[in-house]
């Protein structure tokens, strides 16, 4: 179990033969097919808390307990790899510059250490968009996450990812708009350096804080890791803001390879993201109290919250919790009427 971590940078071996896991569900060693290249993934397809979900707004659960999210502002130094499935930022722990602690919401009464930052996103010179997670059916341009552990409880990254109350997520979307957010921008200059895979870059001034949106509120779940093995130790925490990036910076993103060096026959990273998997009846918990809808009985109102600080997706149609599919009809392709990143601080997405 202790080399689970590692075998996220490397290919696992099936039947002595090296094959690479990866997240286009087209080739054997996509999603659908993780718990078959390694025993110890065997929860990325028996697991019942799988991750991402979709975030539906009627299903919402208030939850007053839930408290605001404290996370450090200092600037710490990371290493941004390719690892040939996902640009991967792993922020360094120092003395001179200790890494970013997490505390309050969903994950009290413990601390988290901030560990990683990953970057999913489709292929946007095909229109495909890449947000793991999506709101009301509506999928996004991109996602970023920052993977913290219980420092409290665990010693490592390696450790707290296959123990209870392990880690905690945190997922931003990320829109279209006029201008890229600062911290944003840093990485995506930083990702020309990592084009093929295996190509590492030293990033001495970032400011993680900064990928957040400026909102306190939130929607959150039990779920997984949503790359190999996929344990069910994560505790998501979903924004209810995006962080911006413009049309031009996202395409940077695709220019990201699977390849090692320079081929005449590239091989690009996109898709980077995991399709959606069923929520078998776990709750969404949000700290957002605006509305509430009456039950059956008069004298016991139901804490479900139908109201959020987005229109509702008005081309919405039953279906299946689990979408494994990337490929849809344009008639079910959905969008969000009238977003505009007018504010940063207030939009919510």
């Amino acid at each position: 179990m202790k080399c689970l971590f590692a075998l996220f940078f490397t290919a696992p071996i099936v039947n002595c033969v090296q094959y690479p896991w990866t997240f286009d569900n087209d080739l054997f060693g996509g999603p659908d097919f993780w718990g078959l290249l390694h025993g110890d993934w065997r929860m990325c397809t028996s697991g019942q808390m799988q991750s991402p979900v979709n975030i539906d707004p009627a299903h919402l659960l208030f939850d007053p307990n839930l408290t605001n999210m404290v996370v450090d502002n200092n600037v710490v130094e990371a290493v941004f790899e390719n690892t040939g499935q996902l640009p991967m930022v792993t922020v360094k722990d120092t003395p001179a510059r200790p890494t970013i602690n997490i505390t309050g919401g969903p994950g009290m009464p413990y601390r988290y250490k901030l560990h990683q930052i990953t970057v999913h996103f489709g292929r946007a010179d095909e229109g495909e968009k890449g947000s793991e997670h999506t709101v009301d059916r509506v999928r996004f341009p991109a996602e970023v996450q920052l993977l913290a552990y219980n420092s409290d409880l665990y010693a490592n990254f390696s450790v707290a990812m296959t123990s209870p109350r392990g880690l905690l997520a945190i997922a931003v979307i990320v829109d279209i708009g006029p201008q890229t957010s600062v911290e944003l921008r840093r990485l995506t200059v930083a990702s020309q350096s990592i084009i093929y895979k295996g190509m590492k870059a030293n990033v001495s001034h970032l400011q993680p804080a900064l990928l957040l949106p400026r909102t306190s509120q939130y929607v959150t779940y039990e779920g997984s890791l949503t790359y190999p093995g996929c344990h069910e130790t994560v505790t998501w925490v979903i924004m209810n803001n995006p962080i911006y990036i413009t049309k031009e910076d996202l395409q940077i993103w695709n220019e990201l390879q699977k390849t090692e060096s320079k081929s005449s026959e590239p091989s690009f990273m996109t898709p980077a993201y995991r399709p959606l998997r069923s929520l078998n009846g776990r709750l969404l918990r949000t700290n957002i109290n605006v509305g509430y809808r009456e039950s059956s009985s008069a004298s016991c109102p139901s804490n479900i919250y139908v109201e959020m600080g987005y229109r509702a997706n008005p081309a919405r149609t039953k279906r299946n919790d689990s979408l494994p599919k990337r490929t849809i009809r344009a008639s079910e392709v959905f969008e969000i009427d009238d977003i505009r990143p007018v504010n940063e601080a207030y939009d919510s997405f």
